[in-house]
């Protein structure tokens, strides 16, 4: 009996020794785990600007003009970041880097006819839409030889990378169109009007429509689109949730306001004189900004 009793006690000695420091450890874990949850990436919004990529060579939705932006894109950016107390500073994105200069950190918003699409959002968050538009196809405005989609089996239709349009038109159904691929917007404009080396330039129409605005000699074709709508997204990188958040609340604001239509009618003017349905065919509705805004999949 008297052998046994100081293994005892040297056992419940050694059970007190160890339970100290495995309390020490979870309360050590749990302040951690606090920490590390309380910590937020900082606002984008925090210093009260946003840098803001935008375009430069798109009449009516991104142009610059004697260091000065200008378009329904560049107006959008301004009243939603007004909402939430910031104001933009504008730098110039090709199409092709919209998704890079925001991975990279090197702006803070994509406000530039940005697509909304699945795989985008895979890798981006998008506050949105704010327009939508179908592709469309424009031509020289004494060219009438175009009016349907089989008109243009044989004809040289130019796109320019990082966009949409290509990957539609792309695909075997239209393989009969002459597709080919251009620097950017200004090169296919100058194909079309100049050199006449395109017989048409395809993008999305709210684009072309711009287009027309500074070059009277050019057309939209009425009646003739393709693929699904497009919607344009405020672009952002992943890890900005709150802010995304922000600018959707905004955004809704926005588009229910009457400030939404009368923008658009004065940076986008020949969309209203073309079309009658303007305002169904291009605002977006709210609850189609609730379905793609800050998600990383549509919602249904």
């Amino acid at each position: 009996m008297t052998t046994h009793a100081p293994a005892r006690a040297s056992r419940r000695c050694c059970s007190r020794r160890r339970t100290v420091p495995l309390t020490a450890l979870l309360a050590l874990a749990a302040l951690t785990a606090t920490a590390c949850g309380a910590s937020q990436p900082p606002s984008l919004f925090a210093h009260g600007k946003a840098s803001v990529g935008t375009k430069n060579d798109q009449p009516g939705t991104g142009v610059v003009h004697v260091y000065k932006f200008s378009g329904f894109d560049i107006t959008v950016a301004r009243q939603v970041l007004k909402a939430v107390g910031a104001e933009p500073d504008f730098g110039i994105v090709p199409s092709e880097d919209r998704g890079t200069v925001l991975t990279e950190k090197k702006k803070d918003l994509v406000v530039a006819t940005f697509s909304i699409t699945p795989d985008r959002m895979k890798k981006l968050d998008f506050a949105g839409p704010y327009a939508s538009t179908f592709q469309g196809i424009m031509v020289r405005k004494d060219d009438n030889r175009i009016h349907r989609s089989e008109d243009l089996a044989g004809k040289h239709v130019c796109t320019w990378p990082g966009t949409t349009s290509f990957t539609t038109l792309d695909s075997p159904a239209y393989r009969r169109i002459q597709l080919y691929q251009a620097a950017d917007a200004s090169s296919c404009i100058r194909d079309l009007k100049e050199t006449k080396v395109a017989d048409a330039v395809s993008t999305d129409q709210m684009i072309l429509y711009g287009f027309t605005q500074e070059n009277p000699d050019l057309k939209v074709v009425p009646g003739l689109t393709y693929g699904s709508a497009n919607r344009y997204g405020i672009a952002m990188a992943k890890g900005h949730r709150q802010d995304c958040l922000k600018l959707q609340d905004a955004l809704r604001d926005y588009v229910t306001d009457n400030s939404w239509n009368q923008d658009f009618s004065t940076s986008l003017w020949s969309i209203p004189k073309a079309d009658p349905k303007w305002e169904n065919n291009y605002k977006p509705s709210v609850e189609t900004i609730d379905s793609l805004s800050c998600h990383d999949a549509p919602q249904p």
